[in-house]
């Protein structure tokens, strides 16, 4: 059999997981293979596990998508971090696999070697990395997977589109930021006996002096623009990477996880507010009801190897760690394709502290408020 070392990678992650159950299936004879639950759950770094025949011991793949064109590849501190959380698949594995479509690169291959040294001696399971080269030879070596992936990559039609992220990604990290308050509550010290104190006794007539002007102080300005950072930003981009125009085309998306709300910006005026007269209509469409949304681009033709770009999105997030997955849907006058999109969710909490001084010592402590979404002023 005779495989092209130049074999495509598969256009996104989902068809690598897919590619890597089939190929390790057949290598391990195991037909029980699995991919390791759903999109969003915790899976302890395996995306991909089974027996193989004859052995009494899980085997674990870990599956990673890399970009071939700026050559992204491993490195040293996600390899070990991914090795600290297979420890914790059950049962314990007998050996771990990185399965990458990234080239192969001497120095990852080199730190995944002492690595495996490092585990064996620890009683561990084995750590391995297979860089798309060698999974290429391992689908020439193998007919099933060989047939399976040539004939699904050359079943395409003149018409093929790429959805990613804005910066080329099927899958990114967002940081949507929240603030804890924390109040210190501190004794205040009040003289026994004020009125003999003499600066005690002008501050008191300073705030008899002021008190009927303090209604006219204007604490915060009368009009301004308020950013939420607890909605994150993203973009959808849309490459026909064939030849054909794609015509009257749009791109249905939506979210598979918690997502708590949908808006077109994280921005919003307060106060006296001249409305624009030219008011900019976005290209995208979004409900809140069903957490989804539409891109209708204004333009309805994509040329071959054109790009378009959505306007922003803004998704505001748990202030928890969990993943969600975008779905997407693209229809055109006579083409269409779907797929998925991965988001990370990893939160930014700052914390704000304040003190206040109470005369009863029994309000003396520590409070602590609950994560509020950060809301700054623009300016």
């Amino acid at each position: 059999m005779d495989a092209s070392l130049s074999l495509r990678r598969p256009n996104n992650w989902q068809d690598f997981e897919t590619l890597c159950k089939k190929l390790w299936g057949e290598i391990w004879d195991c037909p029980e293979i699995k991919k390791n639950g759903r999109a969003g759950q915790i899976q302890h770094g395996i995306d991909v596990y089974g027996i193989p025949f004859g052995l009494d011991k899980y085997y674990g793949i870990q599956c990673k998508g890399k970009d071939e064109y700026t050559n992204k590849q491993f490195n040293e501190d996600e390899i070990k971090a991914e090795i600290e959380k297979a420890k914790l698949f059950q049962p314990s594995l007998k050996k771990l696999y990185f399965a990458t479509t990234a080239v192969k690169d001497t120095g990852i291959e080199e730190f995944v070697r002492k690595q495996n040294i490092q585990n064996i001696a620890n009683g561990l399971f084995e750590v391995h990395i297979f860089s798309w080269e060698d999974i290429v030879d391992l689908i020439d070596e193998n007919k099933r997977t060989h047939d399976f992936y040539v004939r699904s990559q050359n079943f395409k039609t003149s018409k093929s589109v790429a959805v990613t992220f804005n910066d080329n990604l099927t899958e990114i990290t967002l940081t949507p930021k929240y603030k804890k308050t924390i109040t210190q509550y501190r004794p205040k010290i009040v003289p026994a006996d004020p009125y003999n104190n003499p600066l005690a006794n002008l501050l008191e007539q300073k705030e008899k002096i002021m008190r009927p002007f303090s209604k006219f102080v204007v604490a915060t300005p009368m009009s301004g623009t308020k950013v939420n950072h607890s909605y994150c930003k993203i973009g959808l981009k849309i490459h026909n990477i064939r030849l054909d125009p794609i015509e009257d085309y749009k791109l249905f998306f939506n979210f598979d996880g918690e997502v708590l709300d949908l808006k077109e910006s994280n921005e919003e005026d307060f106060g006296l507010v001249i409305p624009s007269l030219h008011r900019y209509i976005s290209n995208v469409q979004l409900w809140t009801e069903s957490m989804s949304g539409t891109v209708v681009p204004k333009k309805a033709i994509l040329v071959g190897d054109d790009t378009f770009v959505s306007d922003d999105i803004f998704i505001k997030l748990k202030s928890s760690e969990y993943e969600i997955i975008v779905n997407w849907k693209l229809i055109s006058k006579d083409y269409k394709d779907e797929g998925q999109l991965k988001i990370i969710v990893k939160p930014d909490f700052e914390r704000e502290y304040k003190e206040i001084l109470v005369e009863d010592p029994l309000k003396v402590g520590t409070n602590e408020s609950g994560f509020e979404e950060l809301i700054i002023d623009k300016n």
